[in-house]
């Protein structure tokens, strides 16, 4: 039986070595129908994702501005089938990824979006913490009354119609963008508030490049992530999405802030407390700036410049 054709969204920016082992593994994953967007979120050599893409049989758009958010709009505008997958250019993908994510939207017809599993690479030394890792081994589906951490952006799908509905990513959230993480996070938020649901499939199995070899870049990467998800915590505070609110401030600052503190304080682990204190400031800062943010049609806007007369 011939499956749905799946569009697959790649941003890069300035990484070509990490875009082409991507590309390879994506292009081992899908079909003859599929089709790669490579978004080049404004690097200094455009050519050199050119170059790459074309090899691995990719079109490329050109994000005029940069950010993972702007970028993955971008390509999902521009593609050209009604399921579009994401993946991050510091991944690379299983052989079986896409027949298993485009599987994922079997499981119900109002499901909006399907997240893979997200492992370390085998045999890759993991520095302080991974990073951006989703390792659980049964399928799941996602609801507005499901807690926790439910997908990476570096390893998911959504039907475009879902995309339409809520106006895709929040350009202000995200890599690249003030309010760095919680992306992904929001986009499911504002899904479930639309009455989609979603789709957890493990066998939709990508590993992640822990590419991070310092630990201060660890716990600067936690305060930005932290930023993230208080700005998200503000949008639902704002949107009076009381019940989302509820069960991820008691994940944010409860299950993997004030008791993750607690437990590795006692251990005296210097790093790890460093960590969650940093994620902790982040969530506050951005809490507080999520709060005071333009906010329209569900997304955070740039606060319009005023002009001298």
């Amino acid at each position: 039986m011939t499956r749905a054709g799946l569009s697959v969204v790649v941003p890069t920016r300035d990484r070509p070595e990490m875009l082409d082992r991507v590309l390879g593994s994506l292009a081992a994953s899908l079909g003859p129908d599929d089709e790669i967007v490579v978004v080049d979120s404004a690097s200094a050599d455009p050519a050199a994702t050119e170059r790459i893409a074309a090899a691995h049989g990719a079109r490329v758009e050109r994000a005029l501005r940069p950010g993972a958010s702007v970028a993955r709009n971008d390509g999902w505008r521009a593609a050209r089938h009604e399921l579009v997958a994401f993946c991050d250019d510091d991944v690379w993908v299983h052989t079986g990824w896409a027949d298993a994510i485009v599987a994922g939207f079997d499981a119900g017809a109002r499901v909006g979006f399907v997240t893979g599993r997200v492992d370390v690479p085998p045999g890759q030394q993991v520095v302080g913490i991974a990073v951006s890792i989703l390792d659980r081994p049964d399928p799941a589906s996602y609801d507005v009354t499901t807690p926790g951490l439910l997908g990476h952006g570096a390893n998911m799908a959504v039907d475009r119609r879902a995309l339409v509905d809520v106006g895709g990513f929040d350009e202000m959230l995200g890599a690249g963008a003030r309010f760095g993480g919680s992306e992904e996070g929001d986009l499911f938020d504002r899904l479930f508030a639309a009455g989609w649901t979603g789709r957890y499939e493990p066998a939709a199995l990508a590993w992640h490049d822990q590419w991070r070899q310092r630990l201060r870049s660890i716990v600067r990467l936690d305060y930005t992530y932290g930023r993230g998800r208080g700005a998200r915590l503000a949008k639902l505070v704002r949107g009076r999405h009381w019940r989302r609110f509820a069960l991820m401030a008691r994940e944010y600052l409860w299950a993997w802030g004030l008791t993750q503190l607690w437990l590795h304080a006692r251990k005296r682990d210097q790093f790890l407390t460093a960590v969650t204190l940093a994620r902790l400031a982040g969530v506050a800062v951005g809490f507080a700036a999520g709060l005071a943010t333009p906010l329209r049609d569900g997304q955070f806007r740039a606060r319009a410049r005023s002009t001298s007369s």
